[in-house]
This record gives C-alpha cells, structure tokens and sequence, in this order.
C-alpha cells in the first residue's frame, strides 16, 4: 500500500479527539455507576466490574449486562405508590 493511501486511513486529529472524550465519557459513567449501585445491584464482582470498566470496551460491557434491573416493585416503592395486588 502505497503511504498515500496509508495517510487516507488515518482518523483526522478531530476525530482522534472525538473519541478519546467518548471513551473518556463512558468510563466516567461506569466507574460512578458501580462506585454509587449496591453490590445487589450488580451482576458479579463489583472489584471484576470496576477492572474491566477501566477501558472503554469493559465499561461499554458494564453499562450493557453489568447491571441488574431494578424490579418494577422497586420502582413503584421508590416512587412512593404502593404495590399492585
């Protein structure tokens, strides 16, 4: 492959910095998901989770199957409404 075909593959500076603050952005997330979610709350070892989410294909992961879904009891009691019988 000729170098300027080689340069043409290359992401423009601009877009090397759209994704680093994408990838900076999720871990972010991740990291304060798992730092303020109770350990019920999470699928497997918060210590694993907290590892994995460190790069942004693990914390991708986290956000995605890492976390339990709240059950619709919960909700309603968090929202003040009592339960449905």
């Amino acid at each position: 492959m000729s170098p300027a075909h080689e340069a043409e593959r290359r992401p423009s500076p601009a877009q090397m910095a759209v994704g680093w603050v994408f990838a900076a952005v999720v871990i972010f997330l991740a990291q304060r998901d798992l730092r303020r979610r109770p350990p019920e709350a999470v699928r497997g070892p918060v210590a694993l989770w907290r590892t994995v989410a460190a790069i942004p294909p693990g914390a991708v992961a986290y956000l995605m199957f890492g976390r339990r879904r709240a059950s619709s009891n919960a909700s309603d009691e968090a929202l003040g409404e009592a339960p449905a019988t």
